[in-house]
């Protein structure tokens, strides 16, 4: 398969001073080339250091750019190619200008815009004739190094750092290098759906942790899906962890995963943070932030550490694999525009927002099914979708209710649930229309929580199981009584206190309405979903709804088809840190034996012929 797999790339000797003149090493600089290619990678991102390349207003370092196109002629000799990222101001854990900024702003002041611009076009100028360039990014970590700012001041700046490129070479995708860290809620300036617009390419960056193990393995698939929806094409441009933070065994089945999750999520490569191990402890940024030195899948000495010999085992597999295309999502997350966008007199917390999308998303793994995230601006995009997803959030614009009762009347169908919020002023669901939309009346007192006790007892398809509401406040884990049913909806009592899910026909479509914040309740617990049975009211949405489902007995071992033009083949992926077993996969109504066993964070397909039970 044409895959991207690749690393962020410094020199062990120097790190991100490589370049200087007492640190470059040739010999050095092709063995880890070398190494690169022999671990199965097509592919690095190479940075020039904005103080090392650019010291003086209109004036490239010459010996600096002579270094970095014999870098391009060792790449070219082995067959690597790099992803080049000219605006280099922050690295690591601080920052570092160019001696004549002066604390001028880099996206609007004229000088730095020209300078910028100066830069950029001289180096394309030199570079762009060489076979090793696959592509450019403008920054990296630019939200760190300009500081946030106002979209159309970040577009405008983008806007004409890639107009600067592509007047000298048209011919190579250009990406930002930002992060695509609004993803994960707020405004920082870098607009995903505006930079969609001038940019070829997505580079998210993710460092994120989870007090829940599954919802920590679906983070990299979060991410692709989400940013899928701005029809662009997606490098995972960072991720990974330094051995100060994990065990190395346990970072190679991190790379694993992300990997895994990456390629069956759409995405066309990913790169690791970084390649080696360095040595420095009294330069900066390391000095102060020695965890840093510890990120490479090289260690000091450039001995592969486990995840580097992951991402070989990684090239193995694509390379034996059929090629597919992902699976189209049939139900959708639709993205509140408070995740990122700030209202008058409205206090929003968008990282809540994520965790509610984010817990949503496992429980559509475990139910079966895949889950894409459409902003709720774009209600052409829902019609690509037979089920839409509001999970226990409160705000939507009125122009979204109303899309929703159209896209119901067209034979659209909905989830959503009661969330009151967390706060003791304008709670509960901001919306003008929701009875007509749930057929049921609710019992609510103004001013005043109905809150659920501190363990819910829930029963749903024979299986009975239990929510704790431990680490909920009084407000959020508030839920609506009923008091009455239309003649369209029908009433399924899951547990005490009245707790119901709803089934309501609206036009063409149905609405299932649960009166209780589920995954906001689930969002805020440790280690929940590899026991929760939650997942099984998505399960019966998905049942009714005809939707693809695929899943094992074992709902901590996932399972995805995959058709290729050889025929059927189905992914299995343990996301627990376990070994687990499989006995049968469930495609839609067939069942099928499979009998194996997975290791910790394993994947493995298995192909036809299959042993059908039913």
């Amino acid at each position: 398969m044409n895959f991207l797999l690749g690393i962020n790339y410094w020199s062990r000797s120097g790190a991100m001073y490589m370049w200087e003149d007492q640190y470059f090493n040739e010999t050095i600089i092709e063995d880890e080339i070398i190494q690169m290619k022999n671990l199965g990678m097509n592919l690095c991102r190479s940075f020039l250091f904005l103080p090392t390349f650019f010291p003086k207003p209109n004036q490239l370092s010459e010996k600096h750019i002579a270094k970095y196109l014999k870098f391009l002629q060792l790449c070219e000799k082995h067959g690597l190619k790099t992803l080049l990222t000219f605006i280099v101001g922050h690295m690591s854990g601080e920052n570092f200008d160019p001696p004549f900024r002066n604390n001028k702003d880099l996206y609007t002041d004229e000088l730095m815009l020209e300078q910028q611009c100066f830069f950029i076009k001289s180096v394309t100028e030199r570079v762009k004739s060489s076979s090793a360039l696959y592509g450019y990014i403008l920054s990296n970590e630019m939200p760190l190094y300009g500081g946030q700012a106002e979209p159309q001041k970040v577009l405008n700046w983008a806007r004409r750092l890639v107009e600067t490129i592509k007047s000298v070479d048209s011919t190579k995708p250009v990406g930002t290098g930002d992060g695509c860290w609004n993803i994960f809620g707020g405004e920082n300036g870098f607009n995903l759906n505006e930079l969609s617009k001038i940019i070829d390419y997505f580079g998210p960056h993710v460092y994120l942790s989870e007090i829940d193990e599954y919802r920590h393995s679906m983070i990299p698939e979060f991410t692709i899906r989400y940013l899928s929806q701005y029809d662009l094409p997606i490098i995972f441009e960072e991720f990974g962890a330094s051995s100060s933070q994990a065990s190395d065994e346990n970072i190679a089945l991190y790379y694993r995963e992300v990997l895994i999750n990456a390629l069956v999520n759409g995405a066309i490569g990913a790169l690791g943070w970084c390649l080696n191990d360095f040595s420095y402890t009294n330069i900066k940024p390391y000095v102060h932030h020695p965890f840093e030195l510890r990120f490479g899948v090289l260690d000091e000495e450039g001995t592969p550490k486990p995840a580097a010999l992951e991402i070989a085992s990684f090239r193995k597999f694509i390379d034996n694999l059929d090629d597919f295309k992902p699976n189209k999502a049939q139900a959708a997350v639709i993205v509140p525009s408070y995740y990122n966008k700030s209202y008058p007199f409205s206090f929003d917390d968008p990282r809540e927002t994520y965790k509610h999308m984010l817990q949503a998303a496992v429980l559509c793994a475990k139910a079966g099914f895949e889950v894409d995230f459409v902003e709720e601006e774009k209600f052409e995009k829902w019609k690509d979708y037979r089920l839409v997803i509001l999970p226990s959030e409160r705000k939507y614009l009125a122009t979204t209710w109303e899309n929703l009762k159209e896209y119901l009347h067209a034979g659209g169908n909905v989830y959503l649930n009661y969330y009151c919020g967390k706060y003791d002023f304008h709670q509960g669901i901001w919306s003008h229309n929701l009875e007509s939309l749930i057929g049921c009346k609710l019992d609510l007192r103004y001013g005043l929580t109905r809150t659920l006790p501190l363990k819910v007892a829930l029963t749903f398809a024979g299986t009975t199981w239990y929510l704790s509401t431990e680490r909920c406040g009084i407000w959020s884990k508030s839920y609506a009584s009923l008091s009455a049913t239309t003649d369209t909806a029908e009433k399924m009592v899951i547990g005490e206190s009245g707790l119901s899910l709803i089934k309501n026909k609206v036009g063409k479509g149905v609405v299932f309405f649960l009166n209780f914040p589920l995954e906001h309740i689930l969002s805020v617990e440790e280690n929940i979903n590899f026991t929760d049975q939650s997942h099984l009211f998505y399960r019966y949405i998905a049942t009714q709804l005809s939707l693809r489902t695929c899943y094992s007995d074992n709902t901590k071992v996932r399972v995805r088809r995959l058709n290729t033009l050889k025929g059927k083949i189905y992914l299995l992926q343990n996301v627990s840190w376990n070994d687990e077993f499989v006995s049968f996969i469930i495609d839609d109504s067939l069942l099928y034996s499979v009998k194996t066993h997975l290791e910790p964070k394993e994947y493995k397909c298995i192909r036809d012929p299959f042993i059908r039970l039913s």
